[in-house]
Formats: C-alpha cells, sequence, structure tokens
C-alpha cells in the first residue's frame, strides 16, 4: 500500500500580463490614497485638540480661588453684618487677572446686585505696589463688598466673574447669632 498522498491541488504558477499590472497598481494608489486621507484627519485632529487642551487649560488654571470670606459688624456693633471682605488668590498655575476687568454679583434674599469694577467694591493687596490692579501668582487680594445687610441665619451668594476662566459662586450662611463679635467667619 501506498502512503497516504496528500491532493492538494498545488499551484506554482503566478498571473501575469497586464491586467494583473493594472490591479496592483490600483490597489497602491487606492492604499496610497486612504492613507493621505488617514495622516490630513489625524493632523487636522491633532491641532483641534491642542487648542482644545490650551483654552480649557486656560479657563480651568486661571481661576480665583476664594481663601476665606468675613463679614464685618462695624465699630458700633451693628446687628447685622454691614460689610463683606472676600479674599482671593490666584489658583496654582493661574495666568494673571486684571481687577479692573473683573465683575461681581451680591445676591441676597432681597436683591441681585451686580457690581462693576468701578462700583461699590474696593481691592486691598498684600503686595508692594497695592495701586496695580493686575493680581498675580502669591499675592492675596481682598474685595469689599458694600453695603450689605446679613442678619443672623441670612443666606446670600458673591459670584466673581474674572477677565479670563470661570465665575466663582460662593454661598453664604451667617451663623445662628453673632454675639460680641465684630467679625464673623463666613467661608469656609
Amino acid at each position: 500500500m501506498k502512503a497516504n498522498r496528500n491532493n492538494i491541488l498545488k499551484n506554482d504558477t503566478g498571473d501575469v500580463g497586464i491586467g494583473t499590472l493594472i490591479i496592483f497598481i490600483a490597489m497602491v494608489l487606492v492604499a496610497a490614497v486612504a492613507a493621505a486621507v488617514l495622516i490630513q484627519t489625524s493632523g487636522v485632529l491633532q491641532q483641534k485638540a491642542q487648542s482644545t487642551g490650551k483654552e480649557a487649560t486656560s479657563e480651568v488654571s486661571s481661576n480665583l480661588k476664594v481663601i476665606s470670606i468675613i463679614g464685618d459688624r462695624g465699630v458700633g456693633l451693628a446687628a447685622n453684618i454691614t460689610s463683606v471682605k472676600v479674599y482671593v488668590e490666584l489658583s496654582a498655575g493661574g495666568a494673571l487677572i486684571d481687577s479692573a476687568n473683573m465683575h461681581m454679583r451680591y445676591i441676597d434674599a432681597n436683591s441681585s446686585t451686580l457690581i462693576p469694577a468701578a462700583g461699590n467694591y474696593t481691592e486691598e493687596r498684600s503686595m508692594t505696589d497695592s495701586s496695580a490692579t493686575v493680581l498675580s501668582p502669591g499675592e492675596l487680594a481682598w474685595l469689599i463688598v458694600t453695603p450689605v445687610n446679613l442678619a443672623p441665619r441670612d443666606r446670600s451668594t458673591i459670584q466673581i466673574v474674572p477677565e479670563t476662566g470661570t465665575m466663582v459662586i460662593k454661598e453664604i450662611r451667617t451663623p445662628a447669632s453673632y454675639g460680641t463679635d465684630r467679625f464673623i467667619t463666613l467661608f469656609p
């Protein structure tokens, strides 16, 4: 008996001719066009991703950070808080913020007041040039909002809209009583 033979059809010849050459060239051209389209699309997407990333970083990192909010009852210890001092600094890695282009909104139970930079708040800083309007990293500024009238157990909101970055919103809730203190911590 003969050993099992492998009866697989073997085709050792290749197709040759103009038709095969045309099909080969067409496949190469299609692959080249597809590669060019993919490279161009990925380049456009990379540019869009980089610009979006830069904008997002600018929005997030150029925020103001509220350190604390202190209410002041005045020298005569009025029954209600008459002014609010908001301490702010730049977030880590934040860009410079010009306070001359910053706006605040004070909202309480009775009113909502937009306070432009030249409006009813004053700004002071812990730096050598207190006349400068640009807040730099490492500087602490405080914004004094007057007049306010916050009784015990009142709620209000302060919104700060910097020149660049996102709006900072802080809700204030006063304690049940002020006691004999002139300055009341409202945040944190």
